[in-house]
């Protein structure tokens, strides 16, 4: 209670609404396993109670309807190996991955389960714990080639793209979704895509700020002599420049060694040479150390010269060439080729651009060589570029309809059939951040967080209400839930969209950062969504995402947009230049020659940093990192449209990343953010699920009973004998009763989430009793089968047992087995004497509990309850207690399992279990 009285006291006075019962009833909140199951209003107030009473029980998972909502406690610190196994097991995700394989296999629909909330929420780690657990169910376990394939290159991945934010030490700076193909419920093939690595933090770092973690790994785990072998000796992340910038805190040293080894073992697994990639990296270090300055001649002066005859040592190039790259610019003037010096800043910007895009291809050549491990013979029509990110899907079994997403730039055309079972995917995309400089980078992120939160918005809010006004149904509840669409209009309309703006100014030849934020400002300063932070600056804007204002910083919006490398220092790694194969590589497809172009080197050309299959054009670069981006979210989305989706809502404790510390205005404020309270309100009170008359009777066919599908004319009666007998099993089940409600439709069937619950869960029930009824007449055929050959069995190993209890042999054996129990009378009488126990006398009966115990609640007497059901069947005294009828329980009956209950001056005696501590609402009236 001293961690609740500190985080209440800690309370701001413009948020705080949990009132002086912040830490109350903690133990009864703590046993609640769906939040739809909360007694009383359901408020703000009530849902943080029950969250926090969970998180300090250890419960870190709860369940909202078919939603599982996670708290992260920042207990688990990042290991060696990604995919292992958690110290506690966690019930509600490992059944949700269950229930994703199940309907997999029942239905043959894709499923997708997705991962949303903060950045530091523990989104990429409840994500490994899914995968893993996805592969125990239908990957083979943890034994596998597959899986040990697949954790190699988890951890590889980690460390090349995770980094230490201000809120987050474990910051995943790229998206993936991990696509798992099923054929014959078993998982045959694995692809990871990634979405938008943060690139420009490898030689950008912001203060308090860490670059990517393989960095200072390898400075903590590379010895001597390998240190030697790649020009770092002397260097550590003091005097690199590429990583002085953000925070120098040594971390623990041994941590990061042994990660380091691990990361090295996995890179051995892929198959990829360790000492090619250490070149790569060690190259990229070294080049934040070269600097060009004005010098006294025509030529730019070098500061660091010794790095640069190390980096082209590495690169396996001639470092005069190397400089020439730099500094030097080659133009296309009407057919023919101009070189010219370059200014500092070009250089400058070349040097970086060349780190940026060493960094981003070699991560980008690790995912693509994990990818291709043990192809499948299958014609995918997922993209084969080098960020394949093109999702294209058989639409036989959508989820909810296209129009959905009305907004312009969201699905655009064209798919292709695949041929497979169909996949598993986990998605682990960007979480809503903020940084101290927002730029680019911190924009696309935020636009990956409301477009999966506008897709969950859809699937959960809009697409049911539409359902709803469609088939004309009316509700007593209506939800209001905020609708981000306005946001997404803001920031990708094709008209005057932030971004379509920014790709527009980006192709004009002349374009400035402050022409950009003033057409911005102009065509959005009436907008709601948009606001110009005090005091005004001409290259600042601000945005109201659905989680909070953010404040961007467009000065580097143009450069970071184009994303341009010149031919200038991309031919200088030409395999006629270079000896060293893994960098011509990551550069052969800019460098190969074209058809009739006998001229080698460059052509004035600018390609991409990291480009895509379509960029492999002579004729120029074609598109830019927020168009690409925006083209993989939309097909991404038609992905997941295409998919049953499963949403896990992770919810951080704290912003500081403490361990056990819960902050009350922090979970408020995702709460929010989130849409948690409204998902609530319609899971609890409303009717969010529906389905297609024909499939829910396919589905929940064993509840016809004796009825007969073909006696009945049409789907819709069909339905209604369903549950119509539905209602009947429940009645006698054994299953805690859960109030349901449904609704006919046109062409569905409309029901509450109490009712898909029971309908789960008594389905579940019949079909494992159907289940052990066969298995109990099979296994008896069979012993009836061989019966006569188990009898001479059973008969020969009697006659063994009597001849083996003859003789001295059973003897001594018997003398073996019995053993003398002896108790020690002065060590009786000390131990009865220390505890006043009297030896003589027999103890007491205790006298009756004023209290009864029921559900870990502790009742006294008298207190009321419900009647499940009618008792008894004959009146007592002309009286029968109904269903749903409040009664006063007045003590314990000296009948076993009774109850002494008073109603109308009248006593009986009734079973506990027929007694009920919840409010049973009565049937509603149904046309059945």
């Amino acid at each position: 209670m001293e961690k609740e009285d500190d985080v209440s006291a800690n309370k701001s006075d413009n948020q705080n609404i949990l009132g002086e019962g912040w830490c109350l009833a903690m133990t009864d909140f703590s046993l609640i396993e769906d939040l739809t199951h909360l007694v009383g209003p359901l408020t703000e107030e009530t849902v943080v109670r029950c969250l926090q009473a969970k998180f300090y029980s250890q419960r870190f998972q709860c369940k909202l309807g078919p939603v599982v909502v996670s708290l992260n406690n920042n207990r688990y610190r990042p290991a060696a190996r990604c995919l292992v196994e958690p110290a506690q097991p966690q019930w509600l995700l490992d059944g949700l991955v269950r229930e994703a394989v199940t309907q997999h296999a029942d239905t043959g629909h894709s499923q997708a389960i997705i991962c949303s909330g903060e950045s530091g929420s523990g989104k990429t780690f409840w994500a490994m714990h899914m995968l893993r657990q996805l592969f125990d169910l239908a990957g083979g376990g943890s034994e596998t080639d597959a899986f040990k394939h697949l954790s190699a290159t988890l951890t590889v991945l980690r460390s090349l793209c995770s980094a230490a934010t201000v809120t987050n030490t474990e910051s995943s700076r790229v998206g993936f979704f991990i696509e798992n193909f099923i054929t014959d419920s078993a998982i045959y093939r694995t692809k990871i895509h990634s979405y938008l690595l943060d690139r420009e933090r490898v030689c950008s770092v912001q203060q308090n700020e860490r670059n990517y973690h393989i960095f200072y790994q390898m400075l903590a785990g590379l010895g001597p002599e390998e240190k030697a072998k790649l020009h770092l000796t002397g260097y550590s992340m003091h005097n690199l420049s590429y990583l002085s910038l953000g925070n120098t805190h040594v971390w623990n040293e041994m941590e990061e060694k042994s990660r380091f080894d691990a990361w090295k073992n996995s890179l051995g697994i892929l198959g990829i040479p360790f000492s090619d990639v250490m070149r790569i990296f060690s190259a990229i270090l070294l080049l934040g150390n070269i600097e060009f300055i004005e010098g006294t001649g025509l030529e730019l002066d070098i500061i660091g010269n010794n790095e640069i005859k190390s980096v082209a040592a590495l690169l396996g190039v001639s470092g005069v060439a190397l400089y020439r790259g730099f500094t030097t610019r080659t133009r296309n003037t009407r057919g023919q080729l101009c070189k010219s010096l370059a200014d500092v800043y070009s250089a400058n910007a070349t040097r970086n651009a060349l780190a940026k895009s060493l960094y981003s291809r070699t991560v980008a050549a690790i995912l693509k060589r994990a990818n291709s491990l043990r192809r499948p013979n299958i014609n995918s029509s997922l993209s084969g570029s080098t960020e394949s990110n093109l999702h294209h899907v058989d639409p036989g079994g959508t989820s909810f309809s296209e129009q959905m997403f009305s907004r312009s730039s969201s699905i655009r055309s064209g798919y292709e059939k695949t041929k497979y079972d169909g996949f598993i995917s986990i998605i682990d995309m960007f979480g809503f951040e903020t940084a101290q400089k927002n730029q680019l980078e911190q924009l696309c992120v935020n636009l990956c967080a409301e477009t999966i939160q506008h897709f969950y918005n859809t699937y959960i809010f809009k697409s049911t209400m539409q359902a709803l006004k469609d088939e004309d149904i009316q509700t007593e509840v209506e939800v209001r839930y905020l609708d981000n669409e306005p946001i997404l209009e803001l920031l990708t309309s094709q008209r005057n969209g932030i971004l379509n703006i920014l790709d527009i100014e980006c192709a004009q030849p002349r374009s400035s950062i402050e022409v950009y934020t003033s057409k911005v400002k102009a065509h959005h300063r009436v907008n709601n969504y948009f606001f110009e932070p005090l005091p005004k600056a001409d290259t600042i804007f601000g945005i109201r995402h659905f989680a909070g204002r953010v404040v961007y910083n467009a000065d580097n919006f143009l450069q970071n947009n184009q994303d341009t490398l010149p031919d200038d220092v991309v031919s200088v790694f030409s395999k006629q230049n270079c000896n060293f194969g893994f960098v011509s590589h990551l550069f052969a497809q800019e460098n190969k020659p074209v058809a009739g172009d006998v001229s080698s080197g460059p052509h004035g050309l600018k390609h991409r940093i990291l480009p895509n299959s379509s960029d492999f054009k002579r004729n120029g670069t074609r598109g830019t990192l927020s168009s690409d981006f925006q083209t993989k979210l939309d097909n991404l989305l038609k992905t997941l449209m295409h998919s049953k989706p499963h949403f896990v809502l992770c919810l951080k404790s704290n912003d500081r990343g403490e361990m056990d510390q819960f902050d009350g205005d922090v979970i408020i404020r995702q709460l929010r953010s989130l849409q948690v309270l409204e998902t609530v309100h319609l899971m609890a009170g409303g009717i969010p699920h529906r389905m297609r008359y024909k499939s829910f009777n396919n589905r929940y066919k064993i509840f016809f009973g004796h009825t007969k599908p073909y006696q009945l004319d049409t789907q819709q009666d069909q339905c209604k004998a369903i549950l119509n007998n539905f209602l009947k099993a429940m009645d006698e089940s054994k299953l805690p009763y859960v109030s349901t409600q449904w609704m006919y439709g046109k062409k569905h069937i409309f029901f509450s989430e109490g009712t898909r619950q029971q309908l789960e869960a008594m389905r579940a029930e019949r079909i494992n009793k159907a289940a052990a009824i066969i298995q109990a007449y099979w296994k008896g055929r069979l012993c009836r089968k061989y019966w006569s050959r188990y009898k001479h069995q059973l008969l020969s190993d009697r006659e063994s047992v009597k001849s083996s209890k003859t003789g001295s042999s059973w003897k001594s054996n018997k003398a073996k087995k019995v053993a003398i129990i002896r108790k020690d009378e002065n060590l009786l009488q000390q131990a009865s004497k220390y505890y006043n126990i009297s030896l003589e006398s027999a103890p007491s009966v205790p006298p009756n509990r004023l209290y009864c115990v029921a559900k870990n609640i502790r009742l006294g007497y008298p207190h009321h309850r419900i009647m499940k059901d009618d008792y008894p069947k004959e009146p007592v005294n002309g009286k029968v207690l109904s269903r749903g009828e409040e009664v006063d329980v007045v003590g314990p009956s000296a009948k076993r399992g009774h109850l002494i209950v008073k109603n109308s001056n009248i006593v009986m005696d009734v079973p506990y279990h027929l007694l009920d501590l919840k409010t049973i609402p009565e049937l509603p009236a149904m046309d059945i």
